[in-house]
This record gives C-alpha cells, sequence and structure tokens, in this order.
C-alpha cells in the first residue's frame, strides 16, 4: 500500500468537501482510505510500504475533460486569425475552413501516423492534471475511417502512460465534404454504423445537432440508433443557433448536453429534470463570444460539467486547471464550484461512479498541486500538478 501524507487540504468532491492535514491511503489501482493524518486504520497503516510526502500542498482528484475532439491531422491557424478579424463560424466554413479543413487533412494521413500524433497529444493532459478524457471521432466522415478511429482511441484507452480515455462515436459532426454526399442520406448511413461503432470500441454516440449541421430529427434518429446499438447518446446542443438540441438531450435522457451557448431557462429546467449533464467548454464561449446561461442551469439544478472542447479550429488547450480558472472568470463560477465540475461533474457527464471524488473505494487517480489552497485555481490561470497519480501509480512530476 501507499501512503501520501501531510497534505495541506484534501478538496474531496464529496459533501465532507476539505479535509486539512490529511492523508490518503491507496490499495493498488483503489483508495482504501482518506481522512484526518494520524487517523488511519493501524491495518491499514501497517501495510504501507511507501509514502509520499506531500508537504503541505493542496490534493484533489484527478480532473476529468469531458469534451475533446483529439483524432485530427493538419492545422488551422489561418482561420483562427480570421476569426480574431471577425470572421463567423459560418463565413470561416464557406472560405474552406471548419470541420471540412480537417476531414481533408485527416483522411490523408496513415491510421499509425494519426495513432502516434494523437497518443502525443493525449499525453499533454496529464500535465494540466487531467486523469479522464473523453475523445471524439469525427473527422473522417465516412464509415472505415470513422470505425478506425473508433479502434484507435480504443487501443490508447488500454496504454498506461496516457489518461484514461471514454471513447465517443461522433461521425455525425458534419456533412462530408464529398460533392455527392446529402445530410439527410449521410445521417441515416451513421445511424447504420452505430452496431458496428460499439463493435469497435465506443461507449457513447455523439451528434452535432445546430444550424447547418444535424437537424433535430436527423439527431433524433442516429441517437436512437445509437441508444438500440448499447452507445450512450451524447449531444452537441444549441450552440450555433438554438435549434432545439437541448429538448432532444432531455427528451432521450441523453447522458449530456454540450456547450449550450443559445440555451435559455426553460432548457436549462428542462434539462435539469431529465438528469442530463450541462457540459460547458469556456474556451468555446470565448472563442464564439456567447456565454452559456450557466446561472439559469445553476438554479434549475443541472449538473455542470467543463471540458477543454480541443479541437483544430477552435481551442487549443489540454489543460483542465486552465479550464478550471476560466470557468471561474467568465462563468462566474465559485472555485469550488468550478472544481467539483471539473472533477464530479465530468464524472456523471461520462456515467462513470467510480472516479471524480476522494473516497474510499474509488479510483486512485490524484493530483497533488503546486498550492496549499485551491483558491490557487483562480489566480494562476494554469495551476501546475507537482504530482499526477493514475491507476495508483506516479505518471507525471512537474
Amino acid at each position: 500500500m501507499k501512503r501520501l501524507r501531510n497534505i495541506g487540504r484534501l478538496f474531496t468532491g464529496t459533501p465532507i468537501g476539505v479535509i486539512e492535514g490529511a492523508a490518503v491511503i491507496l490499495d493498488g489501482e483503489e483508495i482504501a482510505w482518506c481522512g484526518e493524518q494520524r487517523g488511519e486504520p493501524r491495518e491499514l497503516a501497517d501495510s504501507v510500504t511507501d509514502e509520499h510526502d506531500c508537504e503541505g500542498g493542496l490534493v484533489t482528484a484527478g480532473l476529468i475533460d469531458a469534451h475533446t475532439h483529439p483524432v485530427y491531422a493538419g492545422n488551422r491557424m489561418a482561420e483562427v486569425a480570421m476569426r480574431t478579424a471577425g470572421a463567423s463560424y459560418a463565413e470561416v466554413a464557406k472560405a474552406g475552413g471548419g470541420i471540412r479543413a480537417t476531414v481533408t487533412a485527416t483522411r490523408k494521413q496513415p491510421t499509425a501516423a494519426l495513432e502516434e500524433a494523437t497518443a502525443r497529444r493525449l499525453q499533454s493532459w496529464l500535465a494540466g492534471g487531467a486523469t479522464t478524457v473523453e475523445a471524439k471521432t469525427g473527422y473522417h466522415l465516412q464509415r472505415d475511417g470513422e470505425l478506425e478511429d473508433t479502434r484507435l482511441l480504443a487501443r490508447l484507452s488500454a496504454r498506461k502512460d496516457l489518461p484514461r480515455i471514454e471513447v465517443t462515436f461522433l461521425a455525425a459532426h458534419a456533412v462530408p465534404p464529398d460533392r455527392w454526399a446529402r445530410m439527410a442520406a449521410y445521417s441515416m448511413q451513421v445511424a447504420d454504423w452505430c452496431d458496428d461503432a460499439h463493435a469497435a470500441g465506443a461507449r457513447f454516440c455523439d451528434v452535432f445537432c445546430d444550424r447547418g449541421y444535424f437537424s433535430v430529427p436527423q439527431s433524433r434518429s442516429i441517437l436512437s440508433a445509437a441508444i438500440r446499438a448499447r452507445l450512450i447518446p451524447r449531444i452537441h446542443a444549441d450552440e450555433l443557433n438554438r435549434t432545439g438540441g437541448s429538448r432532444l438531450a432531455a427528451e432521450l435522457h441523453a447522458v449530456s448536453a454540450d456547450h449550450l451557448l443559445r440555451a435559455n431557462r426553460g432548457d436549462a429546467v428542462a434539462l435539469a429534470r431529465a438528469g442530463v449533464v450541462a457540459t460547458l467548454a469556456p474556451s468555446t464561449a470565448l472563442s464564439i463570444g456567447k456565454l452559456p446561461p450557466v446561472k439559469e442551469l445553476t438554479e434549475a439544478g443541472a449538473v455542470i460539467a467543463l471540458g477543454t472542447d480541443h479541437n483544430p479550429g477552435t481551442s487549443g488547450l489540454t489543460s483542465m486547471s486552465v479550464v478550471v480558472a476560466l470557468a471561474v472568470a467568465v462563468f462566474k463560477m465559485s472555485v469550488e464550484r468550478a472544481l467539483l465540475a471539473a472533477t464530479a461533474g465530468g464524472a456523471f457527464s461520462l456515467s462513470r461512479s467510480d472516479r471524480g471524488v476522494v473516497a474510499p473505494h474509488k479510483l486512485a487517480d490524484l493530483v497533488l498541486w503546486e498550492a496549499e489552497h485551491e483558491g490557487a485555481f483562480a489566480w494562476a490561470y494554469g495551476l501546475k500538478p507537482r504530482t499526477v497519480w493514475l491507476r495508483g501509480t506516479q505518471v507525471f512530476a512537474g
């Protein structure tokens, strides 16, 4: 067993709250005990063979990134510059940028090279304190490529040097760039691929339900097929326009509705009543210049999760500690609420009850931060981990 001792503040993410002067005992890949130091059960204390002195630092559960798009090739820095000069999302797409530009580059990339690049990318999440990452496909937009990307992510999920990976099938990201492609026909094809996506290793199915992308009826058809294929539904909802994605998420009891920049109070209430997690991405909100209804979601009782929305066009973030700081500054969340959204909220968004909090029998995914108090997240804008433990093993040291 391993003991983390001399923890100044242990942010548990449970109703217990913060424990000062704490210790945690790890038994393999799980937490065996946590509490005030010197309060350890004797039988556990006697079994400790390894210790780590946290020197009065802050310890939290590993952060959870509940929304990413890490499987891609090429870059879109030119369109990023266009947006800074005032170009809209639609104008960038019309000029040949957007999702389709990445699809063209990704289709040209050999699978081995794409897998290597994705693995390198995912390693950087550990440096921001994230131990679980939701990862979507969505940049092939053809059957074989989307299924191969699903298998690619499933292979990476078995690696011990990377964060835990939750695989999402997002073939319904956009209409393919092929000149013969039509949204209606393509949406029916994606629905037919769901069984194969589940067999390839996907756990979730996502749809970009928005103006210019998949309509509510098309999204409903795809996600209904996903449910029949034992995939858990997620949805990009009401990001560019209020088209009804939030209400569809509530109707289907999706595990998560993401972005929600155009959602209103009624949508917030519907999501909360249906138990749908609101997964929000501060960097994307800043990029688009529109904030989600955080206050309304909170007042309605919705669970909030956070994500980097890492993708090649609008967000290069891989640091969830930066996301926590942005949630405080941009969404006006307290540090406590933002940290809960980045840990326990993320676990809810991924339908996982084994992580996101520091408690006995939960996964031993923990972070010791370069700080003595959680308030440092709102001060540092990229608080650095001192040590990251994944599956009870140290995988990062700052």
